[in-house]
């Protein structure tokens, strides 16, 4: 990494966000302010305690690593931006500037706001309370510090923000997804960047974690015959795709093609497409079977997978999912725990059958898809993971009554639902326990064929 070693020292909190201190600016691709209450108290005690201990001595408090540009005069903040904009409320609290505007809110910055503002308020107010004051206020400002790294190269900077985490929030893979993909549109403007990540920021973390670790990383894995596991930072290459780093060989130039005009031939081909056309262009657009195209179709990727992902999970469990088969039934196998990786499995199948094959069939499919999907639950006593991917694998043959099928592995080796067996899938002919739940079960595969 390019690092100024001019600026490779330790400065104090008022160097960095002080009257003279350069500007600093959040790139969009850092995750939204994450702290918690707790962790920012946590913080000030430290420095309280650490001014008790060695008035005389500099507090370190970590690392915060910038990135300058050569033509640029400010400062961008790859790492310790949380504890920056903590020690940017402390310090006007300290000082007794309002800010009204942070005051009111349910945001972690609101939140820690008001924590922060609580502990500024009993230090003020107690036993010598303005001498305390002024004297946490001056050792904040000087001794408290952080060592600043300064580098001029946007690849290495990214790096560290990928692998440094200090006391705070563990970034998950979709934060640096999401950082990947954004630098990929270096050269889009400003306003086209602000509104891929108001529309990022605008799904709950937990659904995008379930989006891509128990739906798309699963269908990648399963379809592949691979076993699957938990979504990690290790696997953040099953989505960079094709990008700007991707090497022009003829398969990458086809997917690279084919992604930048497919739009362009849709819109020329459907000027007015209705709803269910319209998903069906999406779904060509965004095929699972395809790398990402890098970049702002990764995040036109990810807004449609999620809203997919989503309405099949509301709708798989309506009615007409087959005779006999009404939505008050199938509530249970919906929101139980007991059924949950049976769940998973049937969620994911449907949204790769969908995106493969459209809905054109789906009301038949998805009454076997369902089958496949919770015949599981009856072959157990106790369900867990690793029984689950074996059977997604086609790998539960030795169990009694179930099908050794890879409803992924198919999918994904055949262009036509003609070509998926899914009128071959069994089921036990009896549950394992005698939970009442396994039981309504039971009755309803029987009753729906």
């Amino acid at each position: 990494m390019a690092i100024n070693t001019e600026l490779l020292e330790f400065v104090s909190v008022d160097e960095l966000l002080g009257p003279g201190a350069p500007s600093l600016r959040i790139p969009d691709f850092q995750r939204p302010y994450s702290w918690t209450p707790r962790i920012a108290a946590q913080l000030f005690t430290d420095v309280e305690d650490a001014l008790n201990a060695r008035p005389e001595h500099p507090y370190i408090m970590g690392t915060v690593i910038l990135l300058r540009r050569p033509d640029d005069s400010h400062f961008e903040v790859v790492d310790g931006q949380q504890r920056l904009l903590t020690f940017h409320l402390l310090r006007a609290l300290l000082r007794g500037e309002k800010r009204d505007h942070h005051a009111e809110g349910s945001t972690p910055l609101h939140k820690v706001h008001r924590e922060l503002a609580r502990l500024v308020s009993a230090l003020e107010h107690g036993e010598h309370g303005e001498h305390r004051l002024a004297r946490y206020r001056d050792f904040l400002d000087s001794k408290a510090q952080m060592l600043r790294i300064v580098t001029d190269d946007e690849d290495e900077a990214f790096q560290f923000f990928d692998s440094q985490n200090f006391r705070g929030k563990a970034l998950r893979p979709h934060d640096l997804l999401k950082a990947f993909h954004l630098r990929e549109m270096a050269d889009a403007s400003a306003s086209e960047q602000r509104a891929v990540v108001e529309q990022w920021e605008e799904a709950d973390e937990n659904d995008l974690d379930r989006l891509f670790g128990t739906y798309l990383a699963r269908i990648h894995w399963w379809s592949r015959n691979l076993p699957a596991h938990d979504f990690t930072n290790d696997d953040l290459d099953l989505f960079k795709g094709v990008g700007r780093a991707t090497r022009r060989l003829p398969g990458a130039e086809y997917h690279r093609t084919a992604k930048a005009v497919l739009p362009g031939l849709q819109a020329w081909a459907h000027p007015a497409p209705d709803l269910v056309a319209l998903r069906n262009l999406k779904r060509a657009q965004h095929q699972l079977d395809a790398p990402v195209a890098a970049g702002k179709s990764f995040f036109d990727f990810a807004s449609f997978m999620l809203e997919e992902s989503q309405r099949l999970d509301e709708e798989l469990y309506f009615p007409a999912t087959g005779a006999g088969i009404s939505h008050p039934e199938l509530t249970v196998f919906r929101n139980s725990a007991r059924f949950r990786y049976c769940r998973e499995l049937y969620v994911a199948a449907a949204l790769y059958y969908t995106n493969k094959y459209s809905e054109a069939d789906l009301p038949l499919a998805r009454q076997r898809l369902f089958r496949w999907a919770y015949a599981l639950r009856l072959a157990y006593e106790r369900l867990g993971w690793r029984s689950t991917d074996n059977y997604a694998r086609g790998l539960s043959a030795q169990v009694d009554g179930l099908s050794s099928l890879n409803v992924f592995s198919t999918i994904r080796d055949s262009l036509d639902p003609r070509d998926v067996p899914l009128t071959d899938v069994s089921a036990p002919k009896e549950a394992r326990t005698k939970n009442p739940e396994d039981a309504q079960l039971l009755a309803l595969l029987k009753e729906a064929g």
